[in-house]
């Protein structure tokens, strides 16, 4: 017993010191998620203002990140999987990778037809999908408190749209149809860690790559028509706007761009490697914020005072179904 007792008290310091270290990524992740996201939207908005093809920049973006993966890989700057990325793999990655395409070509669409504010605050409201999807099609089930809590994100939304100067029911639909296609991902990718023993950066590398691969025939057959002149056009555009990035060459700034696409997505990834679906979507949320903030001060987005309590009443929302989950799992212990 003493023996017992002497080897827990050696091994309590290790495990506060793995849990620290946990702990300390999560935040990193989080950090590098929250800043490179925010980074993204604001090139994102100002790329489709000179560049409006949604489903090429999409496709662009995504397959920019998939191109250096595989680079990474080939190099062995960063270790492949484990017996590389097979069919077998990529089958399982399927419906995963089909989602993803999903919600990165609807939120773009959104983005191109509404302020990045909006659209935003209605993202937000991916923890309600997130519960009703588990619900329905998992079999979860959550507390009169965890329903209740999602009320003020509903009314939120609803009081933001409603109070949009431009407000914009193509820009609202896709913008939901990005939170189902999220919250369904969220779960997905979840499961394929354990079915893959793919995490973090290889396990969306591994989405990047399918996703790009469905998503270019879409793309070429929506917009491919445009593809002569919509380079030339978008440096034009850029000079006429007095973007500062004019003088990159509207080539460089589309990579940066899909650059700060792939690296938030893996950021996102490392820390849903940590967290579960719904916590993972809590921090979506929070992460919401950090751009809306961000698209005021450098965009110049016009928000009227009611459209901030808006968006406050759906963060502060979020808030409490963060507090509800909380307790829920504190009562299932």
């Amino acid at each position: 017993m003493q023996a017992a007792a002497g080897a827990d008290a050696i091994d309590a310091p290790a495990e506060d010191e793995g849990d620290k270290w946990r702990q300390a990524r999560i935040a990193a992740s989080l950090c590098g998620w929250f800043f490179l996201n925010a980074c993204f939207a604001i090139f994102n908005k100002k790329t489709l203002t000179v560049f409006p093809y949604p489903w090429l920049l999409s496709w662009i973006q995504i397959a920019t990140g998939a191109a250096l993966m595989l680079a990474l890989w080939a190099t062995k700057v960063f270790p492949a999987p484990e017996g590389g990325l097979t069919w077998k793999k990529c089958k399982v990655l399927l419906p995963t990778s089909i989602l993803h395409l999903i919600a990165h070509v609807s939120a773009c669409v959104s983005y191109k037809f509404s302020s990045v504010s909006i659209t935003q605050v209605v993202k937000a409201a991916e923890p309600v999908c997130s519960v009703v999807l588990l619900t329905l099609f998992f079999g979860k089930r959550y507390s009169v408190w965890t329903w209740l809590s999602l009320f003020p994100v509903v009314v939120g939304v609803a009081l933001s749209s409603a109070t949009e100067i431009n407000f914009s029911m193509l820009a609202f639909s896709m913008a939901m149809v990005s939170n189902i296609a999220c919250a369904f991902r969220g779960v997905t990718s979840k499961q394929m860690q354990a079915d893959l023993g793919l995490r973090g950066i290889n396990l969306y590398a591994g989405i990047a790559i399918v996703s790009s691969v469905l998503l270019l025939p879409f793309s070429l057959l929506a917009e491919g028509a445009h593809l002569g002149t919509a380079f030339a056009d978008a440096q034009a555009a850029m000079v006429k706007l007095n973007y500062a990035e004019a003088a990159w060459g509207f080539p460089i700034f589309l990579t940066v761009g899909s650059v700060l696409y792939h690296t938030y997505n893996q950021t996102s990834y490392q820390a849903l490697a940590e967290l579960t679906p719904l916590s993972h979507s809590i921090a979506n949320t929070v992460k919401r914020v950090v751009i809306i903030v961000a698209s005021v001060v450098v965009l110049k987005n016009t928000i009227t005072m009611q459209g901030w309590i808006a968006a406050l009443v759906a963060v502060g929302g979020v808030f409490l179904y963060s507090l509800a989950q909380m307790a829920e799992k504190k009562a299932a212990k």
